[in-house]
């Protein structure tokens, strides 16, 4: 019987905190607390699988746990402080970041008042006292506050010109760069373009390049490109956009396949090599099984230490377990290979979509079906648990690949009926359609000397950045693979 659940994991049962919590601290665990958080009428039981969490998320968890008992509706109160409720939570929580400075721009003067007179001195109190009198002047003068306003409501109420940026020359510089050049603050870009660039690391330079490029110094943005030591893809692709055609001839010599390096090669007209084929069975039965998230953690913690990748590779050589030899060979051969694996998850006459639902499936999961992340998007799709409630699945039949591919073609096919662009689709898989028409589409160039690619840089969240980038050109190979060479980079760039 034991075997038996080892096979056929939790989601073909009714969830038993006891058995759950057999199994190692990971996301994975953390998945299925979650979900017997979700499913208990015990608010014993949901409070001692919230204390078994391995990372605590506060909205999440005490928000389940908040329906449960009124004790725990005063604690999420807390957390997530809205103004209806200001005066009935104990001010205290309120340092804790309870309250988002987003909410406190909201917050009547009245209330404004009422929270400056009870807070203690602090950062929180001062942010208060900005705006009760509308008055910004003086956030950037205090390292802390300055901090806070621009990590966290880079609004275009605080841009000002900055003189003197040395209270915040520090390791979390580079974020005060990277938010302000991402967001509408023209006077702090300014000021930034004054700064000696030659004292920073290349994660600064790197958005101090952008900044100038995207404030026009063509100039300014040579000099800081060029100071940057670590030559990536990236970079060189910029440096040809500039001129560079030495630049240009790097990117050709460049084996591994990204979107920089596929520009360039459709540019040249030269061909990409790519392996698809990386199987031929010689294990029956594979170590690992991938459709088994518990499985599938046991191999990361293997992966993690084994040397001898080759050897490892071939005892996981199997149809059942190749998402997995596939993440061993890529790292063998050391990631200067392309491996594109072909497993049979979907079928279409339209190889355009086809093509891009593997895209999707390779830069969500690599295609191992027991994926789990950390937010717990499940499956080889990754698709989260409130969309799946949505399309009215079942959270834990999402290890199977044909459901868990049906509802991502579903949602794909919705995202493309109401965006078209493919790329604008990529970032609405990743951060929502919302944050698409709020913060990309609206914002997003195709016509200008850079675009689409400076546009493409200055996409306000890290991961969709670049998730979009490996998608299309994910899409563009496997549309290549599955006989379409007329979809390519230049075609699906040129609006």
């Amino acid at each position: 019987m034991r075997l038996l659940f080892l096979l056929f994991p939790l989601f073909l049962f009714s969830l038993n905190l006891s058995e759950i919590l057999t199994h190692p601290k990971s996301y994975v665990r953390d998945f299925y607390l979650t979900e017997f958080m979700r499913e208990t009428n015990s608010t014993t039981l949901a409070y001692k699988a919230y204390s078994s969490l391995y990372k605590p998320k506060p909205f999440k968890h005490l928000r389940i746990l908040s329906r449960k008992s009124p004790i725990f509706r005063d604690i999420y109160m807390c957390v997530n402080v809205k103004p209806e409720y200001l005066r009935k939570v104990n001010i205290s929580c309120i340092l804790n970041n309870g309250l988002s400075l987003k909410t406190m721009s909201k917050l009547k003067k009245d209330d404004l008042k009422y929270l400056y007179n009870h807070l203690p001195e602090g950062k929180v109190k001062k942010a208060v006292f900005a705006f009760l009198n509308n008055n910004f002047s003086f956030i950037f003068k205090d390292r802390d506050l300055g901090y806070y306003f621009i990590l966290n409501y880079p609004d275009k109420k605080i841009d000002q010109i900055i003189n003197d940026f040395t209270l915040f020359e520090d390791n979390y510089f580079y974020l005060f760069v990277k938010y302000a050049v991402l967001n509408d603050l023209p006077k702090i870009q300014k000021s930034l373009m004054g700064l000696d660039y030659k004292n920073f690391d290349d994660k600064i330079k790197w958005w101090l390049f952008i900044n100038a490029l995207k404030n026009k110094n063509e100039q300014l943005a040579k000099k800081v490109l060029y100071s940057i030591k670590q030559k990536t893809t990236k970079i060189y692709f910029w440096m040809w956009q500039l001129g560079n055609n030495a630049a240009f001839q790097e990117l050709l010599n460049n084996k591994r396949i990204d979107i920089y390096t596929l520009f360039a090669y459709e540019k040249a007209g030269k061909k990409f090599f790519i392996k698809t084929n990386i199987i031929y069975n010689s294990v029956k039965s594979p170590k690992y099984n991938q459709t088994n998230p518990w499985e599938v953690l046991k191999f990361w913690d293997e992966f993690k230490k084994r040397k001898d990748l080759f050897t490892f590779a071939k005892e996981l050589d199997s149809d059942k377990s190749i998402a997995l030899k596939a993440l061993v060979l890529d790292k063998a051969f050391k990631f200067k290979y392309n491996l594109f694996i072909t497993p049979n998850i979907y079928e279409d006459k339209n190889i355009s979509l086809k093509s891009f639902v593997y895209g999707i499936a390779r830069q969500e999961s690599r295609f191992v079906p027991a994926s789990v992340s950390r937010s717990y998007a499940l499956g080889t799709m990754q698709i989260m648990p409130f969309l799946i409630r949505d399309y009215n699945s079942n959270v834990f039949n999402q290890f199977d690949y044909k459901e868990n591919i049906r509802l991502g073609v579903k949602h794909i096919k919705w995202l493309f009926s109401k965006l078209h662009d493919p790329l604008m689709v990529a970032y609405a898989y990743n951060g929502g359609i919302g944050f698409v028409n709020r913060r990309v589409k609206n914002y997003f160039k195709y016509k200008g000397k850079y675009e689409p690619f400076l546009s493409m840089e200055l996409v306000p969240y890290d991961e969709s950045r670049e998730y979009g980038k490996k998608v299309i050109a994910n899409y563009v190979i496997y549309s290549h693979i599955f006989g379409d060479n007329n979809i390519t980079l230049h075609k699906i760039l040129k609006k």
